[in-house]
C-alpha cells in the first residue's frame, strides 16, 4: 500500500494536503510575500510588475516583462506587448509567476537573481494559481477555452482541460484538490480535478428574476471576475454583475441597468437593497458597481469586494450575508485587486488608472476601516499618454462624485463594454433588440456606429451617458467636451483587439478562400471587414448610408422599429449596418439581436440567404477557423 501511494503521489507531482486549506489561493493582480514584507502588483498598461516595500510604503523597483514600457506607435495606438494580469508566488516566496494576456505567455521570475523564464502557452492567459505545494501552476486560457496545468520548474504544459467559453478567474477549493474557474460572460463556474484535469461539473449562476421594482437587483450574471473559497467554510464566492435586460426603454434607465452581486455557489446571490422600497430587505445597503475582486479575512468572517466602476470597497459580513461597511472614497481610480495582510490589519487595493496602491487600516475591535492618506505608487512614470489615461479612467468610472457620467455610482461605459469588449447580452432599446458590440481595436475604420448607422462619432455617446447611464453631459460645455474627447481617444487607440484563439494555419488559409468564394467579402470588406461608410468617407449621416436586410429582422416579442438617427434622418426597421469582423471570436452571441449563439450558427443563417444549398462540412469548419483568426 505504501508503494502504491508513493507512486500515485509521484505521478501527480505534488503532495495532497493533510487538512483543508486555511486560506485557499485564487487568481489576483496582487501577491503578498509569505513574510508580509513585500507586495507584488501588476502594471497591465506598463508591461511590468511593481515590487513594493510594505513597511516603508514605497515602490522598491519594477520588474520589466517586455524589455521596456510600451509606447504610442505611428498610428497613435498604445498597445502593451505583455499586459500582465495575474501574479502568484511560490510557497517559499522566492519565485514570482505572472500571466501575460497579450503575450500569451506565462513568466517565472527568480526574485533573488532576477532571471526570467518565459513560456508561450495559449491565447490570452488571465487567471493563475499555484498548487498547494507550489510544484504546479494552473492557467486559464480565456480565448482557447482551456485550463492548463504547468510544471512550476519548467513551465512545460503537463495537462489541460477543455472547458466552456472564456475561462477567466481561478480559485482553489478548501480541499486543495479541486480547482474552480469562472466563465467571464457565461454565468457559470466549472470545477476541475487538479490531479487528473477532468471536469467535475459546471455550476450555472441563475438569472435573478425581477422583484417588482426595477431598482431591485435582477438580471443576467455577467463579468465573473473572481472566485474565492471562503476560509472556515465550504462556501465558494463569485464577484460579478447582474444586467437587467428584461426592462425595455423608455423604462430602462440607469437604475434598472446593472447591479452588483456576490454569489455563494449553490446558495444565494447577494446584491442591492433598495432602501426606499417598502417591504424589501436585501444584502447591500449602498449602490456600488463593477464587482472585480474578493478577499476574505483569514477567519472568513468578512469579505472585501472591490468595485471597479463605483471605485470603492464593499465589506460584507459573511455570517449574516449583509453589508458591514462601505469604504468610499478611495484615494485613486479604477480599483482592480485586493490582498489582506496576514494579521488582517491592512488591506492593499490596486488602483489601475492612478497607478498606485491604496492602504486600508482595519481595526476589528473598534469596527473601523481607515484609508491611509498616502498611496503607494506602482510606477515611477506612466507610459500611457495623459489623454488616453484620462479616457481609460472615465470609460471604467461610475464615480458620480467626481464626474457627471452617471448618477449614484451606478453605470459606467465598461458596465456593458466589459474589458472594453462586450457583455454578451441583448438590450431592449427603443430601436429594437440590440446586442452589445465590442470596442476592441477601436472604431476607426469601422464606418458608422450603432446597428443601424445612427451615429458617426464616439463623442455622440454623450446621449448614451445621459439616457442609459443617467449622467448629465453637455457636448458644448467647455469643461465636459474634453472629457468626451479623452474617451474617444482611449476607445480608438488604447483598447487593443483580442489575441485570436489558437487556430490551424492550414484551415485558416482554406477558410479565407471559402470566405471569398461564398460572398462574405462582398459586405465584410476592407481592413476592418465591413462596408459601413463605403463611398461616404465623411460618414455623413444624411448621405449615402449602406444598410442591409439580411433576414434577421425581429417582429416579436420585442420588435425592430423604424426610427431616426441622432440628427433626425430616417432609419428603416429591418436594415442593418455591416459589423466589423475584427476580433469576432471574442464577441458571441452574434447578429444585431444576439440571436446566433455561435459563429457556426451565424454562418448558417447568412448562407441560408446566399447559398441555400449550403457548403460542405469541411468548408464550414475551415471558414470557422478563418473567422476565429481575425
Amino acid at each position: 500500500m505504501k508503494k502504491l501511494l508513493f507512486a500515485f503521489l509521484l505521478a501527480c507531482e505534488w503532495s495532497v494536503p493533510d487538512t483543508t486549506l486555511d486560506y485557499p489561493a485564487h487568481s489576483s493582480s496582487m501577491a503578498l510575500s509569505p513574510d508580509g514584507t513585500t507586495l507584488y502588483v501588476v502594471n497591465p498598461d506598463a508591461d511590468s510588475i511593481a515590487v513594493i516595500d510594505v513597511a516603508g510604503r514605497k515602490l522598491s523597483r519594477e520588474i520589466m516583462l517586455a524589455g521596456d514600457h510600451p509606447a504610442v506607435d505611428a498610428s497613435g495606438n498604445f498597445t502593451p506587448k505583455v499586459m500582465p494580469r495575474s501574479v502568484a508566488l511560490s510557497p517559499e516566496g522566492d519565485v514570482l509567476y505572472a500571466t501575460g494576456e497579450r503575450s500569451s505567455s506565462v513568466y517565472a521570475i527568480d526574485l533573488a537573481t532576477g532571471n526570467q523564464t518565459v513560456a508561450h502557452v495559449c491565447s490570452e492567459p488571465v487567471g493563475l494559481v499555484t498548487s498547494p505545494d507550489g510544484a504546479q501552476l494552473f492557467v486559464a486560457c480565456s480565448q482557447d477555452d482551456t485550463v492548463l496545468r504547468l510544471s512550476s520548474a519548467t513551465l512545460n504544459v503537463l495537462a489541460k482541460a477543455s472547458v466552456p467559453s472564456e475561462p477567466f478567474a481561478l480559485g482553489l477549493d478548501q480541499d486543495g484538490l479541486t480547482l474552480h474557474v469562472t466563465h467571464f460572460l457565461g454565468a457559470a463556474v466549472t470545477s476541475i480535478n487538479m490531479h487528473s484535469m477532468t471536469v467535475l461539473g459546471t455550476t450555472t449562476i441563475a438569472d435573478v428574476a425581477p422583484r417588482g421594482d426595477k431598482r431591485l437587483a435582477h438580471g443576467q450574471p455577467r463579468g465573473l471576475y473572481d472566485v474565492v473559497a471562503r476560509p472556515d467554510s465550504t462556501e465558494k464566492w463569485v464577484a460579478h454583475a447582474l444586467l437587467g435586460t428584461d426592462t425595455a426603454q423608455p423604462d430602462l434607465d440607469f437604475e434598472s441597468t446593472t447591479f452588483p452581486a456576490a454569489t455563494i455557489l449553490g446558495q444565494a446571490t447577494l446584491s442591492i437593497n433598495a432602501q426606499d422600497v417598502p417591504g424589501i430587505n436585501g444584502a447591500f445597503a449602498d449602490i456600488v458597481s463593477g464587482p472585480h475582486a474578493l478577499a476574505f479575512t483569514h477567519d472568513g468572517a468578512l469579505a472585501f469586494m472591490v468595485d471597479q466602476n463605483s471605485e470603492d470597497v464593499l465589506v460584507i459580513d459573511t455570517r449574516t450575508q449583509t453589508q458591514a461597511a462601505l469604504v468610499r472614497p478611495l484615494p485613486g481610480h479604477t480599483p482592480e485587486g485586493i490582498v489582506l495582510s496576514g494579521d488582517d490589519k491592512f488591506a492593499f487595493v490596486q488602483e489601475r488608472t492612478s497607478n498606485d496602491v491604496a492602504v486600508l487600516a482595519i481595526d476589528r475591535i473598534a469596527n473601523t476601516i481607515t484609508v491611509e492618506t498616502n498611496v503607494i505608487p506602482t510606477l515611477t512614470s506612466d507610459p500611457m499618454p495623459a489623454q488616453l489615461r484620462l479616457g481609460q479612467q472615465l470609460f471604467y468610472s461610475a464615480n458620480s462624485d467626481q464626474t457627471p457620467i452617471t448618477r449614484n455610482h451606478w453605470v459606467a461605459c465598461a458596465t456593458c463594454h466589459m474589458e472594453g469588449r462586450s457583455d454578451a447580452v441583448t438590450w431592449r432599446f427603443e430601436q429594437g433588440p440590440r446586442d452589445t458590440p465590442t470596442n476592441a481595436g477601436g472604431l476607426l475604420g469601422t464606418g458608422f456606429l450603432f446597428r443601424t448607422a445612427d451615429r458617426n462619432r464616439i463623442q455622440d455617446y454623450w446621449r448614451t451617458i445621459n439616457i442609459e447611464q443617467g449622467g448629465s453631459f453637455d457636448p458644448n460645455d467647455p469643461v465636459l467636451a474634453p472629457l468626451l474627447d479623452a474617451i474617444e481617444a482611449y476607445v480608438d487607440h488604447a483598447i487593443p483587439l483580442p489575441i485570436p484563439p489558437t487556430t490551424d494555419p492550414a484551415l485558416v488559409a482554406r477558410g479565407e478562400t471559402v470566405f471569398k468564394s461564398v460572398g462574405c467579402a462582398t459586405c465584410h470588406s476592407g481592413p476592418r471587414f465591413t462596408d459601413s461608410g463605403s463611398g461616404n468617407t465623411s460618414l455623413d449621416l444624411g448621405g449615402d448610408v449602406i444598410l442591409h436586410d439580411v433576414g434577421t429582422c425581429v417582429s416579436a416579442p420585442f420588435a425592430d422599429v423604424a426610427h431616426d438617427d441622432i440628427d433626425g434622418h430616417a432609419r428603416a426597421a429591418c436594415a442593418f449596418d455591416t459589423p466589423s469582423l475584427s476580433g469576432v471570436a471574442s464577441t458571441p452571441p452574434y447578429m444585431h439581436d444576439g440571436s446566433s449563439p455561435t459563429i457556426e450558427d451565424a454562418i448558417d443563417r447568412m448562407l441560408a440567404a446566399t447559398h441555400p444549398e449550403g457548403i460542405s462540412a469541411d468548408d464550414k469548419a475551415a471558414l470557422v477557423q478563418y473567422l476565429r483568426s481575425l
